[in-house]
């Protein structure tokens, strides 16, 4: 049977109600009568603002169903759903598990048991409960609302993961074309406008806002939203004029008073700053936002010792409080105090295997948080500070930090190699060798492209300079050769170097250079770029190699080397053209028919297969040995199920259906 369009009623509730009470009164033995008006009482009180007494009289209504029908499922799905909009959750556990005895495939099921399970704050099991609603009715805009909302929950309660943040919008765009009732249009814009502002689509959520800013429940919602965007957008004094109207009408918000006074320091108006932040502090004297605007403002007018003692302040009240501690390791960096950040290393270091270990914000990682910030300032001074963070690893037996604090002495030594090796690539005419083309592998990573290609710059008559410069006057023509033949070796393998450095930083600008050499250069220093784009994962690059390796009897070096050097095969959905020759896996469909494929090991997949084992996932589990075709997961790392002969797990699925939702939510925002 077809889901229907909503699962409540929503059109001339009034009048509705009113029909379905008269018709209760004509038939007070007709059980479907008094479901029909419970599921009108609900809709009104969860939907249209009539609450908690709207939903007990759909309750009173569905008590004398149950009696004279103990075994209905809908009367007891109604029952628990009212008992969710009545704030009694635990009164609704017993009717919704008789439901779920009775018929676990209702779609009003799967929504009331995630209210329930949102009431009770468990947001991962309202989601689950709510996607399941979902497939059940997908037409159905309140199961996209109510999913919207506990994924919106879910978000901020893990710091707003992006794709969480997407998921969410992606429902709320769900909703908006399915029609709503137009009672939820305010509080749709608003959900639509927060998550735009939370994924970085400020100019998207401006709209959202000033049309927010329409309806007079919402309008001071809308502008301390637009006074937020207004600040990410650069508009600082649009910020200002924002977050002035908002504090009209609630003129005790330190929070805003906070933001206040960031709007004035990033317009240079630090007398202004200072006193937005001062009234913070009289409403809340140890506002976290406000002390660090003060601070920070303190800074810029000079004033560093008045700056540190209200990070100190700050810090004494709220060790965790990052920003403070950033600033004032900043500012002992800027004066030029080497012997405190080493010290302030070696206790951060000293004290983390002491502190109990409490998830990610316990005192463990905000210790590690704290070590992070000295580490980026000693980076900051440069490569003398290597030797204090190699001392300090001694003082940890935790092998994470330990790494940490061993890969920030490399990146150290990784940085000074690079400035040592910059300036003589750029003269590569007259300084180039294997030896500047090592270092300039072991530094790759810190070297920009332009100075690693202006590496490659040595001509014929370089190398004919260098065989007269670098070596005592030749006395006949073969030892002058010889020079000649020495010195262009020197810079083949020179060039060789740096076309693997080249390769190790995979940049686009670098993968066309190293095609461009692999495919003019001589057989020598096209097998170096060859190998270069092995770096790259290119298949033809890999058989080339191979191909050498082959004819010079060469194989097992370098299977061993393309092993260590090339990267896994990614597996991106992509939009894929008509004119491509493939077709999915799956369901033989061609690119012409789909919007994309995602393509990867054994396995083409179109994203109508993915929609289908996404909303059949529970019943399509592979085997306990089975592998993802596209990106060789097993289900030691992912769920991996079985759809038409083919693998697919969770990742794949998350990375294609992500794809979907984008466009989905791109193509509305495009059009709205």
């Amino acid at each position: 049977m077809a889901a229907p369009p909503s699962l409540f009623p929503h059109q001339k509730l009034d009048w509705l109600v009113n029909r379905l009470e008269d018709g209760v009164h004509d038939k007070p033995d007709d059980p479907g009568a008094r479901l029909d008006l419970a599921r009108a009482l609900i809709s009104r009180g969860i939907f249209h603002g009539g609450g908690e007494q709207q939903c007990n009289r759909a309750f009173g209504t569905l008590r004398k169903v149950l009696q004279e029908d103990p075994g209905s499922a809908e009367a007891h799905t109604l029952s628990g759903l009212a008992l969710v909009g009545m704030q009694r959750p635990e009164g609704a556990v017993k009717y919704l598990d008789q439901a779920l005895r009775v018929d676990p495939e209702r779609a009003d099921l799967r929504f009331a048991l995630g209210g329930l399970a949102r009431a009770q704050g468990d947001l991962g099991a309202a989601v689950r409960q709510l996607e399941t609603a979902c497939r059940l009715a997908p037409e159905a805009w309140e199961t996209h609302l109510w999913l919207a909302r506990a994924l919106m929950d879910l978000g901020k309660a893990q710091g707003q993961p992006r794709r969480l943040v997407e998921r969410a919008q992606y429902h709320l765009v769900r909703v908006l074309d399915l029609g709503p009732s137009p009672d939820q249009q305010a509080e749709l814009y608003r959900d639509m406008g927060i998550t735009c502002e939370l994924g970085g689509k400020y100019r998207q959520a401006e709209k959202f806002f000033i049309r927010l800013r329409e309806h007079d429940k919402y309008r001071t919602t809308a502008t301390y939203h637009l006074g937020c965007v207004a600040y990410e957008l650069g508009k600082y004094n649009n910020a200002v004029q924002h977050y002035r109207q908002y504090l009209q009408a609630r003129p005790e918000d330190a929070d805003v008073l906070a933001r206040v006074a960031m709007c004035w320091f990033q317009l240079g108006e630090h007398a202004r700053a200072r006193e937005a932040c001062n009234q913070a502090l009289m409403r809340e004297p140890m506002h976290l936002d406000a002390r660090h605007a003060l601070g920070c403002t303190l800074l810029e007018e000079g004033q560093p010792n008045d700056a540190m003692r209200v990070f100190r302040e700050t810090l004494q009240e709220y060790p965790a409080h990052l920003p403070s501690y950033i600033e004032m390791v900043r500012t002992r960096r800027r004066a030029g105090d080497l012997g405190w950040l080493s010290q302030a290393l070696k206790a951060e270091v000293g004290q983390h295997d002491h502190l109990p270990v409490g998830g990610r914000d316990g005192a463990q990682a905000a210790t590690r948080q704290r070590i992070a910030v000295v580490l980026d300032e000693l980076r900051a001074v440069g490569p003398g500070t290597v030797s204090q963070v190699l001392a300090s690893i001694e003082r940890s037996q935790d092998e994470g930090l330990r790494f940490q604090l061993w890969e920030a002495a490399c990146d150290m030594a990784i940085g000074a190699l690079a400035d040592s090796a910059g300036p003589r690539l750029r003269d590569a005419a007259t300084t180039y060798g294997p030896g500047l083309g090592t270092e300039a592998l072991a530094a790759a990573a810190a070297l920009p492209d332009p100075i690693l290609i202006q590496g490659l710059n040595v001509q014929e008559a370089d190398i004919k300079r260098a065989a007269v410069d670098r070596h005592p006057p030749a006395d006949d023509v073969p030892t002058h050769r010889r020079n000649l033949a020495t010195e262009r070796d020197r810079a083949r393998a020179h060039q060789a170097l740096i076309l693997l450095a080249i390769g190790t930083r995979r940049s686009a600008a670098g993968k066309a250079l190293l095609r461009d050499w692999a495919e003019n250069a001589d057989p020598d220093l096209a097998t170096a770029a060859w190998a270069a784009l092995a770096m790259y994962g290119e298949p033809e690059a890999t058989r080339r190699l191979r191909d050498q390796a082959a004819a010079r009897g060469a194989v097992p070096v370098v299977e061993r080397l393309l092993s260590g050097v090339t990267p896994p095969v990614g597996v991106q959905p992509r939009r894929v053209s008509d004119g491509e020759q493939t077709r999915c896996s799956t369901c033989g469909r061609a690119p012409h028919e789909v919007s994309h494929m995602m393509a990867g090991g054994s396995a083409v997949v179109c994203d109508r297969c993915v929609v289908r084992i996404a909303t059949h996932r529970r019943s399509m589990t592979g085997a306990d040995d089975a592998v993802c075709d596209l990106c060789h997961r097993t289900h030691f790392e992912a769920t991996v199920y079985a759809y038409n002969g083919q693998h697919v797990c969770n990742h794949c699925l998350e990375l294609s259906l992500g794809l979907i939702e984008r466009e989905e939510v791109d193509r509305f925002l495009a059009a709205w």
